[in-house]
C-alpha cells in the first residue's frame, strides 16, 4: 500500500472574540493566537490506501464536518461529533489507514474549546475563554491568559501563563504543571496525578484542590493559609511557616496568611517552597476593567446559539450581561 496526502482547508471570521470549537479523533492539534478575527484551519490526511480513488474515499469520510455562524465556528470529524464511548470504541477497534494533524489559528481572545482523543494538543497565545479536554493525549498550553478550564484523562497537561488567569482543572492519571505571574482562582481535582502550582495568588481568589493519591506542589510568591484535610498526608515547607492544629486538619501559613488555598486528599503530600521559574517579587493584582454589554448583533447571536443548544441558559446570561468568568 502507498501513502496518499489530502488537506482540507477552513476558513471563517468569527469576530476578534468569537467562539471556536474543534472536535476530532487520532489527531494531534496545533494552535496558535492571530491579530485578526478569522479562524484559519489546515487539517492533513496521511491515507494509506492501494490507488488514489480508494484514498479518495476515505479522505471524504475522514474530513471535518464544519458548522459556520455568525460569530462561531464548529469543526469536527464524524467520530468525535459522537459520544466519548463511541470514540473509545473506535480506538479499540483500530482504524490504522489514516493519521490526521490539524494545525491553525484563531483570535488571540476568542472562546475556545478544543475536545481531542487519542492526540496530543499544542495551544499558544490565547487570551480568552478556553476549554481543553483531552482523552489519551498531553496539552502543552504556552503564553496564556484569560480563563482555562482542562480536563485530561491519561494524559498530562503543562501551562505557562504571560498574564494572570484563572484555571479549574480535573485530570485522571495524568500531572499537571502550572506557572502563572499570578493565579486570580484555581480549582483543582485529580485521582492519582500530581498537581504543581507556581504563581502568586491573588488575595481576593478562591483556591482549592482535591485529590485522591495526587501530590500537592506550591511554588509561592506571597503568603498562603493552607489548610490540609488528610490523614496521611505529609507536609513538607522549605519557607518560614507555623503549622496549627493536628491530625487531618492542619493549617501551614506561609507570611502575612495570603488567601485561603483548601488542600484534601486521602494519601497525597504537600510540598511548599520559593519559585523556580518565576520572580519572587510579589506584583499587584489586576483587576479586569468590566465588559462592554453586546452589540445587538452579538446579543441575537448569543440567542441564536441558546436556541440551537450550543450553550445553556447559564452561558447566554453571562455573554449577554458581559459577567467575567467564574461569577
Amino acid at each position: 500500500m502507498a501513502t496518499f496526502v489530502r488537506q482540507q482547508e477552513i476558513t471563517h471570521r468569527i469576530g476578534a472574540s468569537g467562539r471556536f470549537i474543534l472536535r476530532v479523533t487520532d489527531a494531534d492539534v496545533r494552535l496558535n493566537a492571530n491579530q485578526d478575527d478569522e479562524v484559519r484551519l489546515r487539517a492533513t490526511f496521511e491515507i494509506r490506501a492501494s490507488s488514489e480513488a480508494e484514498a479518495d474515499a476515505i479522505y471524504e469520510g475522514a474530513r471535518l464536518q464544519v458548522t459556520a455562524g455568525d460569530g462561531s465556528l464548529e469543526a469536527a470529524d464524524m467520530n468525535a461529533r459522537g459520544s466519548l464511548g463511541s470514540a473509545l470504541g473506535r480506538l479499540l477497534s483500530g482504524r490504522g489507514t489514516i493519521g490526521i494533524s490539524v494545525e491553525g489559528t484563531a483570535p488571540r481572545a476568542a472562546e475556545v474549546r478544543i475536545d481531542g482523543v487519542s492526540g496530543d494538543l499544542v495551544v499558544e497565545g490565547m487570551h480568552g475563554e478556553q476549554r481543553y479536554t483531552t482523552v489519551s493525549g498531553d496539552v502543552l498550553a504556552s503564553d496564556l491568559a484569560g480563563s482555562l478550564q482542562i480536563r485530561t484523562v491519561s494524559g498530562d497537561a503543562s501551562i505557562r501563563a504571560v498574564e494572570p488567569m484563572a484555571l479549574h482543572a480535573e485530570t485522571v492519571s495524568g500531572d499537571l504543571a502550572l506557572v502563572a505571574p499570578m493565579l486570580r482562582e484555581g480549582r483543582l481535582t485529580t485521582v492519582s496525578g500530581d498537581l504543581e502550582l507556581e504563581a502568586q495568588l491573588d488575595p481576593a481568589g478562591e483556591f482549592r484542590a482535591e485529590s485522591v493519591s495526587g501530590d500537592l506542589s506550591l511554588g509561592l510568591v506571597g503568603g498562603v493559609t493552607l489548610e490540609v484535610r488528610g490523614i496521611s498526608s505529609d507536609i513538607h515547607a522549605e519557607v518560614d511557616h507555623r503549622i496549627e492544629g493536628s491530625s487531618d486538619r492542619r493549617r501551614v501559613i506561609v507570611g502575612d496568611g495570603g488567601p485561603r488555598f483548601l488542600f484534601s486528599s486521602m494519601s497525597g503530600d504537600v510540598a511548599i517552597h520559593r519559585p523556580r521559574r518565576l520572580s519572587s517579587t510579589p506584583v499587584p493584582p489586576v483587576r479586569e476593567a468590566p465588559a462592554s454589554p453586546p452589540s445587538a448583533e452579538e446579543s441575537m447571536a448569543i440567542l441564536r446559539a441558546l436556541e440551537r443548544g450550543e450553550i445553556d441558559v447559564d452561558e447566554a446570561q453571562r455573554r449577554l450581561t458581559g459577567r467575567p468568568f467564574g461569577e
